[in-house]
């Protein structure tokens, strides 16, 4: 059968249901709906290829269509999921801004980025300010894509690691997802680590906890959907899930066309708004402060 390609945990569950090795729980918080699936070491990372740890899924809906209120609840639900993996002792995050700005689709990283309130600096330049101000300690990087700078992001980024000794090191990268449905319209938060690109089948060095010699929270959206996954999705819901595709998916979709990606036709809107977005919950979580407070600096 076709492997269909996620970087989805939740996805992972319902392709492979019990056999995932995968376990869900679902709530509701403040009309928004947040899946955590958590995979066990061993036997639940063999069985769903995913790494042991927490999966946090935010389902925020089409954030470039929403107003400011449900925008800004939305923002606040993601910023309480992030705070709650957070470590709770002092020092400072590294946010670091996976992919390439030049490519919409792989630009979510590095437009966060450049949304935040970086404050690491300050700290040594004007300590009054920093201290009056009540700021978090906040450093951010975008190491930018293997093509543009000879150095693979996970060498950078260990090596901006072992400078500035962070507590914790956030990853924002985009994601593939397996539904249309879901494209630009789920957030993952996760206590483990990434493989930038894996999901277009590009797969880099990856960045773990082991690796960075730090702790990591990945977070990301999907962008793109691989078009094989596409089509055998579109035919198992006209034809029903019980069928096997394979054969008319290879059929389909010949030689190069089994490495298209699908991306929604709006993806410039939608990377600036989902880009916000993550710039406002980052902010809100490292910083403590409100929405309101932060507005000016992310839109």
């Amino acid at each position: 059968m076709y492997n269909k390609r996620t970087d989805l945990a939740l996805e992972v569950h319902e392709l492979r249901g019990t056999q995932s090795g995968i376990t869900l729980t679902e709530e509701n918080k403040d009309g928004i709906t947040v899946t955590t699936a958590v995979v066990k070491e061993g036997e639940g990372e063999k069985l769903s290829g995913k790494q042991a740890g927490k999966y946090i899924t935010v389902d925020m809906g089409k954030v470039w269509q929403t107003d400011t209120h449900r925008f800004n609840k939305i923002a606040a639900v993601i910023a309480a999921e992030l705070k709650s993996l957070l470590p709770k002792e002092e020092g400072c995050i590294l946010v670091a801004g996976l992919g390439n700005e030049q490519i919409t689709p792989d630009s979510l990283g590095p437009r966060t980025v450049k949304k935040l309130l970086v404050t690491r600096h300050i700290s040594s330049l004007d300590p009054a300010l920093y201290s009056n101000a009540g700021f978090g300690c906040l450093a951010a990087i975008s190491p930018g894509v293997l093509g543009q700078t000879g150095i693979e992001s996970a060498e950078i980024i260990k090596s901006v690691a072992k400078s500035i000794k962070p507590k914790c090191i956030i990853l924002i990268d985009a994601l593939a997802s397996r539904r249309l449905s879901r494209l630009a319209t789920t957030v993952q938060i996760s206590n483990t680590g990434i493989s930038p690109g894996s999901g277009v089948s590009n797969k880099r060095a990856a960045l773990t906890a082991e690796y960075l010699n730090s702790r990591v929270i990945s977070i990301g959206i999907p962008t793109v959907v691989d078009a094989a996954t596409l089509a055998y999705d579109l035919l198992e819901q006209h034809y029903g899930a019980d069928k096997d595709f394979s054969s008319a998916v290879e059929m389909v979709l010949l030689g190069s066309g089994r490495e298209m990606f699908v991306t929604p036709k709006e993806n410039d809107i939608i990377s600036a708004e989902t880009a916000a977005l993550l710039a406002t919950a980052i902010n809100v979580a490292a910083h403590g402060m409100q929405i309101s407070e932060i507005k000016d600096f992310i839109r």
